[in-house]
């Protein structure tokens, strides 16, 4: 970045401030630039985004109001288009599809939203409130479709377990990174590491952990959406053994032997990556972690992870970590 006032230097600057929205007030670790021949201020549109995700997320869940791949994905469990669900809630009829691509909703229509999470809910009501609106054979046809989902919420709450067994928490919010747990993602990032550099499962959670924050310092969001844990060798995933139990079928765990009677577990896989999983901004932390630490000792990555705010503030009575110390990263920039 160079400075749009002299094309000279400009330094990154991140600062504790206050925003004001929708009547409610959110700190935040506000991000801009800072012009070093003028002094001057600006920001760039990925500042800004930064910046307005802090706010957006805890208004979210301050309001109980969803994220948006939540209310795509209420939808798509019944299979309806998003003109359909406004109809059904009583939205205007484009609404509900601005609310998937990223609309904040006001506190009503978000908690009216919530409705559609679960099948049961749902059908009751679209039955009491909303069912005189429809033809009888558009009606038997929604009903259809929230009859299937329904069928498939049981499926849907053995996933919920396996997850929280695996990742450690179901719902989003500070310890989540703003993201919704996603199994699968964390499952290809082990892949991606163990593909990169083979490491020891005490380097692999290190990696994890680097990925996940550094990813929420550059946007806002982690990746995988897992909580973690200081412990006494570093911040690891809160259910890392659930987690790499949760990847037998595709990461071969390989004990090594070392003199001493020392041994550690090596994570090695054919496995072909799944970069569709993931977004562009995504893969670059991916890449930008083996970058830094892909050639690591396993003794070093730990050493490093010691010197995180992260790790310190919270180690002494193994705390999970809030995301917010991403903004305070020391081990990769």
């Amino acid at each position: 970045m160079i400075s749009p006032f002299t094309g000279g230097e400009v330094v990154l600057v991140k600062e504790p401030r206050e925003h004001d929205f929708r009547g409610s007030k959110y700190q935040i670790i506000h991000h801009y630039y800072q012009c070093v021949d003028t002094g001057e201020t600006f920001t760039d549109t990925r500042l800004d985004e930064l910046n307005l995700n802090q706010v957006y997320n805890q208004y979210r869940v301050k309001e109980g109001i969803p994220f948006p791949d939540e209310i795509a994905a209420y939808r798509k469990q019944y299979e309806l288009p998003a003109t359909k669900m406004s109809q059904i809630l009583g939205f205007g009829v484009n609404m509900y599809a601005r609310y998937e691509s990223g609309e904040i909703p006001n506190v009503s229509n978000g908690r009216m939203i919530t409705i559609c999470k679960d099948p049961d809910i749902f059908r009751n009501y679209f039955l009491q409130s909303t069912s005189l609106q429809f033809t009888d054979k558009e009606k038997e046809s929604i009903l259809k479709k929230i009859e299937k989902a329904i069928e498939n919420k049981r499926i849907t709450l053995n996933l919920a377990f396996e997850k929280y067994a695996a990742l450690g928490n179901t719902d989003r919010g500070a310890f989540t990174g703003y993201v919704a747990p996603n199994l699968d993602k964390a499952r290809e990032m082990v892949v991606y590491f163990a593909r990169a550099c083979n490491p020891f499962t005490t380097k692999m959670n290190k990696l994890l952990f680097y990925a996940d924050f550094f990813n929420y310092e550059q946007t806002g969001y982690s990746i995988s959406g897992m909580t973690y844990q200081a412990i006494p060798r570093g911040p690891v995933p809160l259910r890392y053994d659930g987690l790499y139990g949760n990847v037998s079928d595709i990461v071969e765990r390989k004990d090594v032997f070392f003199p001493n009677d020392v041994s550690g577990e090596r994570l090695t896989t054919s496995q072909e990556f799944n970069a569709a999983l993931f977004t562009d901004e995504e893969l670059k932390t991916l890449e930008a972690v083996v970058q830094r630490f892909g050639n690591t000792l396993t003794k070093e990555i730990v050493s490093i992870s010691h010197e995180e705010p992260a790790w310190l503030d919270n180690e002494k009575k193994r705390k999970v970590i809030s995301y917010q110390y991403a903004f305070e990263l020391k081990g990769i920039d």
